[in-house]
This record gives C-alpha cells, sequence and structure tokens, in this order.
C-alpha cells in the first residue's frame, strides 16, 4: 500500500537553488547512515531498496556509498586539531601525536584504515629505537620528542606510551563517525598493548636532600614545592602571581587535565617559597623566562637543569613528575586516607590512589595483629571489668564495684 503522498520510508529531500535533491536515511548495526544526493526520488528508492537487499545478506558496506569517506587522515587531524582545546602541555601532546599519525597515514583515506594497518603502525612504535632525545617519525619528515635514558643510549617507546597513540587516534576517529564520514572506528577493532604495573617511583628524604644539593639553592625550592603541593610540571610553570592567594593558602589553577577550575592548598613551608619568589620579581609570571613577558619553558629547564642535576646526584633515575608521587606517597605513609590523598592530587575517583596502598601505616599491620592474639589472654567474666573488680548493681540504680579477691 502506497504512502500517503509518495512519502516512502528512508527518503527524504532537501531544496538546492530552488531544484529538490534526494537523500536516503539508513539504520546499520543500530546506528543511522545517511547517503546521498540523489538526483530524482527514483534514484534514491533503488538505492534504499539495494541496500535493504544486502543488509539482509549481509552484504552491505557503507563506506563503499559514502563520498564523504575520501577525506584523508591528514585533513581529518588537522580538522580535529583546529577545535582542540586544553592546557599547554595538552596542546603540545595533540600536535606531537597528530605530526606522527599525519606522517605514519600519509595519503590514507578514512575508509581505507584497517586495523590490520594500524598494527602494523603499533609494532614500529613498539620496537623503533632512537640514541638520545628524539625519535623520528616514519617518513623522518620530524622529530618527536621521548625521553631518553641518562646514558644516552638506545631506548624503545614503553607500551603505555605506544598506547597513547592509539587512544589519540580514537579520539580523532570519534569525530569522524559522528559526522558520519566512517561507520565505525578502526582502533576500536585494535587491542592495546598490555601496560607494564611497575613500582611507583618517589623520593626518599636521603634522595631529596641529595638532589637537593645538586640543583642549587635557586631551584632546589622549585623541586620542594613540587613535593609540598603535588603541582604537575606544566601547572607549576605556567603560574600567574594573580592564581596565587598566599593569605588563604590557595593556588587556583584554571585549566588542568581534568579542564575545569581546580584548587591547590599551600602548607606553611609552601607559602614561605613562594613568598621567597617574589623577592625581585616584576613579571606576572611566578616562575618567568628571562624576557620576563612568558614564563619558564618547562622543556627547556628540564633538559637544562632538571637532567644534569639527576646525573650530578648520582640517584636511581627521577622525573618531575616524581615529585607529585612523592607528594601523594608521603600523605599514604603519614595515615591519611584514600578519599583525603584523592582530594590533594585532585582526582575525581581513588581508582589511581591504590598505587600508594602499599605505603599506609602500621595501623594495618596492628589491625591483623589482633587477630592472632585473639582469645590468648584472659577475658573479662560477664559483668566483670578489665581492672579484675566486679559491677554490683542496686535496684536503685547506683552501683558500687569490689574487688574479687576480696
Amino acid at each position: 500500500m502506497a504512502r500517503l503522498g509518495r512519502k516512502d520510508r528512508g527518503l527524504y529531500s532537501k531544496l538546492r537553488e530552488g531544484k529538490a535533491v534526494w537523500f536516503v536515511r539508513l539504520y546499520h548495526l543500530g546506528r543511522e547512515s545517511r547517503f546521498g544526493s540523489f538526483p530524482t526520488k527514483t534514484a534514491a528508492r533503488e538505492f534504499y531498496e539495494k541496500a535493504k537487499r544486502e543488509q539482509k545478506e549481509g552484504l552491505f558496506f557503507p563506506e563503499r556509498y559514502r563520498s564523504a569517506g575520501t577525506e584523508t587522515v591528514e585533513e581529518l587531524v588537522d580538522r580535529y586539531l583546529i577545535g582542540h582545546s586544553g592546557n599547554t602541555k595538552s596542546q603540545r601532546d595533540e600536535r606531537r601525536f597528530g605530526a606522527w599519525w599525519k606522517a605514519r597515514l600519509k595519503d590514507y583515506r578514512l575508509q581505507s584504515v584497517t586495523p590490520a594497518i594500524l598494527e602494523d603502525a603499533r609494532q614500529f612504535l613498539l620496537t623503533e629505537t632512537t640514541t638520545g632525545r628524539t625519535l623520528s617519525n616514519p617518513l623522518k619528515t620530524r622529530n618527536v620528542k621521548q625521553p631518553r635514558d641518562l646514558e644516552g643510549g638506545a631506548i624503545k617507546r614503553q607500551p603505555a606510551t605506544v598506547n597513547r597513540y592509539f587512544a589519540w587516534l580514537r579520539k580523532v576517529f570519534n569525530v569522524a563517525v559522528r559526522d558520519g564520514k566512517l561507520q565505525t572506528n578502526p582502533v576500536c577493532g585494535l587491542k592495546l598493548a598490555r601496560e607494564s604495573r611497575g613500582k611507583t617511583r618517589f623520593l626518599s628524604s636521603q634522595e631529596e636532600a641529595t638532589l637537593a644539593d645538586a640543583l642549587g639553592s635557586v631551584y632546589a625550592p622549585w623541586a620542594r614545592l613540587a613535593i609540598l603541593t603535588g603541582m604537575r610540571q606544566a601547572e607549576q610553570f605556567s603560574l600567574k602571581w594573580a592564581q596565587v592567594d598566599l593569605g588563604r593558602g590557595l593556588v587556583t589553577l584554571p585549566k588542568t587535565k581534568a579542564g575545569d577550575v581546580q584548587y591547590v592548598r599551600l602548607n606553611d613551608e609552601a607559602r614561605q617559597i613562594l613568598q621567597g619568589l617574589t623577592l625581585g620579581n616584576r613579571s606576572i609570571w611566578v616562575f618567568p623566562s628571562e624576557t620576563q613577558e612568558t614564563h619558564l619553558d618547562p622543556r627547556n629547564f628540564y633538559d637544562r637543569v632538571w637532567i644534569p642535576a639527576v646525573k650530578q646526584a648520582g640517584i636511581a633515575w627521577v622525573t618531575w613528575h616524581d615529585l607529585r608521587h612523592t607528594f601523594a606517597s608521603r600523605l599514604a605513609m603519614a595515615g591519611h586516607n584514600d578519599g583525603t590523598i584523592a582530594a590533594l592530587l585532585r582526582h575525581s575517583t581513588t581508582a589511581l590512589v591504590k598505587r600508594y596502598a602499599h605505603l599506609s601505616p602500621s595501623h594495618l599491620d596492628a589491625a591483623v595483629e589482633s587477630v592472632a592474639a585473639f582469645g590468648k589472654g584472659q577475658e573479662p567474666a560477664a559483668g566483670e571489668t578489665a581492672t579484675g573488680t566486679r559491677q554490683e548493681t542496686f535496684l536503685d540504680g547506683t552501683g558500687s564495684e569490689t574487688g574479687t579477691g576480696l
């Protein structure tokens, strides 16, 4: 039976320059897909009926019919980066990942990227080695920053780092799926590399003192401030004085990893360090560059000051982020619960705090020792106190104690 006004299911039209063009709406794998345009309603209906037959036979592949799928990976990455906003470190990571994937998937169309192609890229990321500071991309057109080892020898990316590359690419392809340019995200068909759950590195008091001597009187307070507050490197080095309230002991972070405004509490020692940084500082930045017009570049500081100081200290390799781990570890060792540690780290949940559980103080040991002691001592009889006296209660509600040995 024909529908009123020949309104066929899945067909709709739009006016373009005063003329109707037709489109097809289909549901495939639980998602709505749109195809077109078609010059006539008849052409749109024929495509719709053909697509429905292919769906029944399991032969329907939307990418074959999408002109939108001809967008290249490079174009998609550029489009994604234009709309991205975040803190300085986040933007730097976005550009770094984008440059690598644009080089690796150069001239690839969206619909031609398969899990097999991505698996090859992952193996390349896992096996590529470098000497020194940089890891080159597959086309050798650009260098991508990576941490180096202390000896300056050849290193490989860790599985956790490789997973970050693919987590980023998954976000980018999700944009293509959202915009109807892909039916499914090819990254979702790839199993991520297994990450090692190594020990969380934190500084002992002796290591901190040794590192402070190597950093010197100028830079040691900067590291101490990170240990006292748990601020990330980018958060600390991009601080403006307008964000610091020494009176209330608060630092306001308008742009954070979580994306919302967060607050850092300052103890007395942290306030004193910041107060000392005001001397001779006429910049709006707490850690200004030589020109005073911008804040100090964390990467420049890392290469110029931090790495030489760690080498000079002769301690096990420690990164700036390990100062944040030191902050959290000392909270755990002081007996604070997971909720308190998560709040001071500015985490939304306690999931990431579990790594410090083994550092909790000895009250847990005392608790399990009480199980061993249970039943081994003389327990007071009913109505008898632990001091060996019996409580006598009279009808008027008063009472007296009498010694059991008398």
